[in-house]
């Protein structure tokens, strides 16, 4: 009787996006697998610098697989030379646990990055599963190259990719990645999850609406997500000023997040729709679906996104999208008008078009679904490519 499959994962710490991948694999009953974390971070009560507020997640991360916390520290001790010292104690233990294969997830930071080569020294098999595309904050030529000159040796210590978005496999591509090597499969927030809130809030869309005084011929705008530099969430109040007072007077903007703009954003917002402004902080996921159920469109305006798991968010509640077009997202979640508009990244006016154009449309939130990227599109390519990976003789 074959042994059974085993594989490890290695990942920096337990995030909301990733469990549900994970309890998915660790419900096969013909596949041992254990999640390794670097650190405990999201764990407890913390601070994002983002965020700009203290916060904690009020989901289970490390329920329904097995699993094991190789520091105890936060991120932040994961990017510090002192971390060399833990990825000795990251290749005793997955060596104690003998997987077939190894799925990373990320190659930095330098924790990951080094347990990545140690764990090939010692010959195992390694999948990589990462946020890589070439799109990014403007780089100097010089740290272009050497950063291609890196990644190039880094990935050839893998066996197999798992590319996130169309994005990433040019970028695999471009770094002599063998497409006979790489399985695209989209990021997916838990379906399945959400689904029981769009049950449970989408019904009382009409009531939820009434409460905040929105009437029925409102268009109500919203924004999710941190409010920092990198999500440029202050360009909603520079295309709101370029609307016509007309259509101003039945917008409103529900925003959700927090961050360093917040009070600049919030300030910006009032001074062109005055008490139609809806501010309402940070919310953890099982809190999100109230105000999705209330809004019509979805403002993303990131001046780069790898991917924008929020869209994924507003698309399963019938939200129509704008994004920027630096999100990451915007070829497989939003490929035609249907859905959404993509702006020219920075331009105001550009945006300000768009919601003109979605607020005269008669329908402006279809409630129509459709097929959004599951967590299980994933589970079952690690899982088949896992024992690919024990068919091949372990490298030594």
């Amino acid at each position: 009787m074959e042994e059974p499959l085993k594989l490890a994962i290695l990942t920096t710490h337990p995030i909301q996006y990733f469990v549900p991948v994970f309890r998915l694999l660790g419900q096969k009953k013909d596949l041992q697998l254990k999640v390794f974390f670097g650190c405990k971070q999201g764990l407890d009560t913390l601070i994002d610098p983002d965020f700009g507020v203290v916060y904690q997640w009020d989901c289970e991360l490390t329920d329904g697989y097995a699993h094991e916390f190789i520091g105890s520290g936060s991120l932040a001790t994961l990017k510090k030379l002192s971390s060399v010292a833990l990825t000795q104690k990251a290749l005793t233990v997955i060596n104690q646990f003998q997987p077939d294969a190894v799925l990373i997830f990320a190659y930095l930071p330098i924790f990951i990055t080094i347990s990545t080569l140690l764990l090939r020294l010692k010959g195992y098999k390694l999948m990589l599963r990462a946020d890589t595309t070439d799109g990014a904050w403007s780089r100097s030529i010089l740290k272009d190259k050497l950063r291609e000159v890196l990644l190039k040796l880094y990935y050839k210590q893998f066996s197999f990719f798992f590319p996130i978005s169309i994005d990433s496999v040019t970028h695999y591509q471009r770094m002599g990645v063998n497409d006979n090597l790489m399985q695209m499969i989209p990021y997916a927030i838990d379906v399945d999850f959400f689904q029981q809130q769009v049950d449970h809030w989408l019904p009382r869309r009409v009531e939820l609406r009434k409460e905040m005084g929105i009437k029925p011929g409102d268009r109500v705008l919203i924004y999710c997500g941190k409010m920092y530099e990198t999500k440029n969430p202050l360009l909603i109040p520079r295309a709101l000023n370029l609307l016509s007072d007309e259509l101003k007077q039945n917008i409103w903007l529900l925003a959700v997040g927090d961050g360093t703009l917040r009070n600049q954003f919030e300030t910006l917002s009032k001074a062109e729709l005055g008490e139609r402004v809806i501010f309402v902080g940070f919310k953890n996921q099982s809190q999100l679906g109230k105000y999705y159920a209330m809004g019509d469109i979805l403002i993303l305006p990131s001046h780069w996104e790898t991917w924008g798991l929020v869209v994924n968010e507003a698309l399963q509640f019938g939200l129509t999208v704008i994004t920027s077009d630096k999100v990451g997202c915007n070829p497989h979640l939003i490929p035609s008008k249907d859905r959404g508009y993509w702006f020219r990244s920075g331009s105001a006016i550009a945006l300000a078009e768009a919601i003109t154009q979605l607020c005269n449309q008669d329908r402006v939130a279809p409630n129509s679904n459709f097929s959004l990227p599951h967590p299980s599109d994933l589970a079952e390519g690690i899982y088949f490519q896992a024992k690919q990976q024990r068919n091949l003789t372990k490298l030594t």
